[in-house]
């Protein structure tokens, strides 16, 4: 082998480039072998060797001697060879790396170089492999390597390169294999790659290369694998692909191809290898697919390929991936998809995401499968009881299809299965107790059916279970008691389901679990003091159960919890054993009965987020620690006890979008640091016992979508500041002692549809402004204030009301007739007010209750009479009426006064006439004869029957009684 010994020895045949590039660098262009070991000693003092692999370096040892150092056979000291590979050296490359002139192969792969490439290198013009891959090389390629005439294998993939690719590599004519892939590197595939005659291998995956494939690159007539996949490469995929008659592998996924795949690509007889995953092909697949007899791997997966699935392993006989997922495709699987003879070698089918239907038992023709995805999708029919036929099958995916049927209990029969994901389907019936024998069972969804029964005991014989998720089904019973056996179980979904009984005991023997759901069923009882023996548990979550007395003490070892859940229980006594977790992002126990204080080390876990402990016998001040949970987003610590003022130290919660401290005992005043809480959604004070007025730095609560502050002791008057909220949709302020006007300003807030300002001393007239609240639905209520003035008509704007009140106010005027265009309302009450006039026919609808204590009437209330044109009575109407009813009473009394004195006249008369003994003789006898047995008597005492017919009142029995005695009295003295 002829080596250069400087470049006066050899004729110059380089380029003008070349030559200029050999003047600029005269030193390194009078190099000879014997520099090489100086080379060398430059190129490791610029590197940092932790392994001290260079350590050995030294002018005292032969440089053939030195480790990496290969050397020319039966010659002394010309280096050919640098293999520093793998040994973790950082820095740079230096340019002295130019002076091994006799070098033909440079591998310093696999390290953390950092730096440009040595435009230099380009002087080394026997190299013939360059293998720089996987470091953190930066900078552009140097144009320089297309000196490098030599050069067969040039690798400097996967570092941090960037610029375009530079087509002087064109010129690198004895070129084998180009590796450009995972950098940086932008513009597109140089056409003069083209030349490269002797190019195999072409990786350009993994940048962001754009365009189309050059049709020069078609000149590259050697090649057998290409691969630009991961790039945003554009066009048609170039029909030329099928000239590439020695190609093996074809890579051009996760670009931007567009139109039909080639059918050229059929004529490819040694590929064994084609990806087109990721692009926006369309079109049907080609039938000429089907002639590549040698391909193993086909994914023309996450396009938008239509039509039926055409392609035949029947055919392809050593097809052993199909990836089809993600497409258009549609009617049902080809009954002829596999060979009936068994000579199929297909393992992976993956059909997902797709329009397919009808049933599955096509497949069972493919006797080497050991992998199924048909999911999404809109198969039908039940799970074919011969599934067992595939013996080899490892993952089953049925998910989100409309299977129906039960389980089968042939699925025990598949004894390599792994993964078993049948949820979001209709299947029915129970789980049978041939699973327990999938002893290699890692997944077992299924989540989202309709199946019912219990929960066997077999599936804890199951003991590889890693995850199993049964959520939102109708099992019944109780947990199985040796649950514990699966000792793998790193995730148990239970919730949804009517399952019963307490929670086993053996389940702190699960010591891999990490996500426990248990929500939504009817457990019972207390959690077993096993349940401190999760050590590695996460997430769990019991809510919606009737698990009830205090919690284990064990529960303080579970140091890993980050979400707890067990709102919606019994759980009562202390909070303490939950809070040995410094880790927790949420805790919530809403509604049950934990009591005491609320324990200070709740904050200790920074990265909380939500703490909900509303609803419980919570007593105490708020602990003024939680001011330190900063990334806290929800904080509800309502209906509790507690007492005491808001601490001020929560104004640093400055995430907080959530602030519920209603039904409490608190007192103080609304904090005006609230108001810097700009990212509160809801704050929710109500029901304490908070005084003073309300901040009017609450208007900077920009996001603020409820506000309420209802059934407290506040003062002063409404901040027309609230108007700055103009994303509220629920404002309550009912039940203060809130005086002034109705600020016009709340017809900013024009998002809000429920707004209740009741019980309260507001003062004032209805600001017409109000209207303008377009999107008011739920209810407008202004009862029980001191508001004077009309009702204003612009209220009969609000079109989306549903409950209209301004009762017991001191409203006058009519009843607007605009309030007939609130067509959603159906309640309304506008009493107790001093309303006049009709009720318009179009409210008579409502009950008398809604307008009574007002001066109305019209349906539903009484009818009204003749009106004046303006509807009231005029003053002449008033004289008139009022001189009649005096003229009456005058009568009447008149009236009186004469029957009386008749009474009294005719008394006299016959007190007289039987004093004087004249009638005494006929008086005292005979039942029928005289004056009194005519009636007479009765005749003259007439009135005072009239007025014991009219009313029976006493006073005309004592009269009655008085005119007997008086002539009992007279006959009496007859007879003496």
């Amino acid at each position: 082998m002829g080596i250069k010994q400087s470049c006066s020895f050899t004729p110059c045949v380089l380029a003008d480039l070349s030559l200029l590039f050999c003047i600029l660098l005269a030193p390194v262009c009078l190099a000879t072998p014997a520099t090489s070991p100086a080379a060398l000693l430059q190129v490791k003092s610029g590197l940092t060797d932790p392994e001290g692999v260079l350590s050995g370096w030294s002018l005292e040892a032969d440089v053939c001697s030195w480790h990496g150092i290969t050397c020319l056979p039966g010659e002394v000291g010309i280096v050919t060879g640098l293999n520093l590979s793998g040994y973790g050296l950082s820095g740079m490359i230096p340019p002295a790396i130019s002076g091994l002139i006799s070098i033909e192969s440079i591998d310093l792969s696999s390290n953390s170089l950092t730096g440009p490439i040595p435009p230099e290198l380009g002087v080394l013009e026997n190299l013939r492999t360059l293998l720089l891959f996987s470091n953190s090389l930066t900078g552009t390629i140097p144009s320089e390597l297309g000196l490098l005439k030599n050069l067969k294998v040039l690798r400097i993939g996967d570092n941090r390169l960037h610029g375009e690719v530079p087509p002087h590599l064109g010129n690198c004519s004895e070129l084998v294999t180009l590796g450009l892939a995972y950098c940086q590197l932008n513009g597109t595939i140089p056409p003069e790659l083209g030349r490269l005659k002797q190019l195999q291998k072409l990786a350009l995956d993994n940048n962001t290369l754009t365009g189309g494939i050059p049709e020069q690159l078609a000149g590259c007539v050697s090649l057998r694998f290409l691969s630009v996949a991961d790039n945003m490469l554009q066009g048609n995929i170039p029909s030329f692909i099928g000239s590439f008659s020695d190609l093996q592998s074809l890579n051009l996924a996760n670009n931007q191809f567009s139109g039909e795949i080639p059918a050229e690509i059929g004529s490819l007889s040694s590929l064994t290898y084609l990806n087109l995953l990721g692009n926006s092909l369309t079109g049907a697949i080609p039938a000429e697919l089907n002639r590549l007899g040698q391909l193993q791997v086909l994914d023309l997966s996450m396009n938008n390929i239509s039509g039926k699935v055409s392609i035949s392993a029947a055919q392809l006989k050593n097809l052993k991936y199909l990836v089809l997922t993600g497409n258009l495709l549609d009617g049902a699987i080809p009954e002829d998809l596999c060979a009936d003879d068994s000579s199929s070698l297909l393992e992976n089918l993956f059909l997902a995401g797709n329009n397919l239907e009808g049933g599955i038992e096509a497949l069972l023709s493919c006797a080497a499968l050991q992998s199924i995805d048909v999911s999404n999708n809109s198969f039908t029919g039940v799970i074919p009881p011969g599934i067992d036929r595939l013996p080899g099958l490892v993952n089953l995916v049925l998910h989100n299809n409309s299977f129906t049927g039960g389980l089968q209990p042939q699925i025990g029969n598949l004894s390599n299965l792994e993964i078993l994901s049948l949820f979001h389907n209709g299947l029915t019936g129970g789980i049978p107790q041939e699973i327990g024998r999938l002893q290699k069972l890692k997944l077992l969804f299924l989540y989202e059916n309709q199946m019912s029964g219990t929960i066997p005991d077999e599936l804890t014989n199951c003991t590889s279970l890693e995850e199993v998720d049964f959520f939102g089904n109708h099992f019944h019973g109780p947990i199985p008691e040796r649950i514990g056996n699966l000792k793998n179980l790193a995730v148990l979904q239970l919730r949804q389901n009517d399952l019963s009984g307490p929670v086993p005991a053996s389940l702190g023997e699960c010591r891999s679990l990490q996500v426990l759901a248990l929500a939504d069923n009817r457990l019972t009882g207390a959690l077993p003091e096993t349940f401190g023996q999760l050590a590695e548990l996460s997430v769990v979550t019991l809510y919606n159960n009737s698990l009830e007395g205090p919690l284990p003490e064990s529960l303080f070892q579970l140091k890993n919890l980050t979400v707890i859940n067990f709102s919606h229980n019994r759980f009562a006594g202390s909070l303490v054993p939950l809070l040995g977790s410094t880790s927790l992002a949420v805790l919530a126990l809403t509604d049950n009965s934990f009591s005491g204080v609320i324990p200070a080390v709740v904050a200790r876990s920074r990265n909380m987020v939500r703490l909900q402990l509303g609803g419980n016998r919570l007593t105490g001040a708020i602990p003024a620690e939680l001011g330190n949970l900063t990334r806290l987003s929800m904080l509800d610590l309502s209906l509790n006890n507690l007492s005491g003022d808001i601490p001020a130290e929560l104004s640093n919660c400055v995430e907080l979008t959530h602030l519920k401290l209603d039904g409490n005992n608190l007192t103080g005043t609304v904090p005006a640091w609230l108001g810097s809480l700009r990212s509160l959604g809801e704050l929710d004070l109500s029901w304490n016992a908070l005084t003073g007025g309300i901040p009017l730095e609450l208007g900077n609560c920009s996001g603020l979508l409820k506000l309420s502050l209802s059934d407290n002791h506040l003062t002063g008057s409404i901040p027309p500041e609230i108007g700055r909220l103009t994303s509220l949709n629920v404002l309550n302020l009912n039940k203060n002692s809130l005086t002034g006007a109705i600020p016009p300003a709340l017809q900013q807030c024009n998002k809000l549809y429920e707004l209740r300002l009741s019980e309260n001393s507001l003062e004032g007239p209805i600001p017409p402004e109000l209207g303008q609240l377009s999107e008011l639905q739920v209810i407008l209520d202004l009862s029980r204030n001191r508001l004077s003035g009309e009702i204003p008509a612009s209220l009969g704007s609000l079109v989306k009301l549903e409950r209209l009140n301004v009762s017991s106010n001191r409203l006058d005027g009519q009843i607007p007739s605009s309030l007939l265009q609130l067509t959603s309302l159906h309640r309304l009450n506008l009493s107790d007010n001093l309303l006049s006039g009709a009720v318009p026919a179009g409210l008579s609808s409502f009950p008398a209750a809604s307008f009574v204590g007002n001066e109305l009437c019209g349906a539903p209330l009484l009818p009204c009479g003749p009106r004046s044109p303006a509807g009231r009575l005029s003053g002449t109407e008033v004289v008139v009426i009022v001189a009649g009813i005096a003229l009456v009473s005058a009568v009447v009394c008149v009236a009186l006064l004469y029957t009386m004195l008749r009474v009294w006249s005719n008394w006299r008369a016959v007190s007289v006439s039987n004093s004087d003994g004249e009638e005494s003789a006929h008086g005292g006898h005979g039942g029928g004869g005289g004056k009194w047995g005519d009636g007479k008597y009765w005749k003259v005492g007439s009135p005072v029957s009239w007025s014991a017919e009219q009313k029976h009142s006493s006073g005309s029995e004592t009269a009655s009684v008085l005119l007997h005695d008086k002539s009992t009295e007279a006959a009496r003295a007859g007879k003496r």
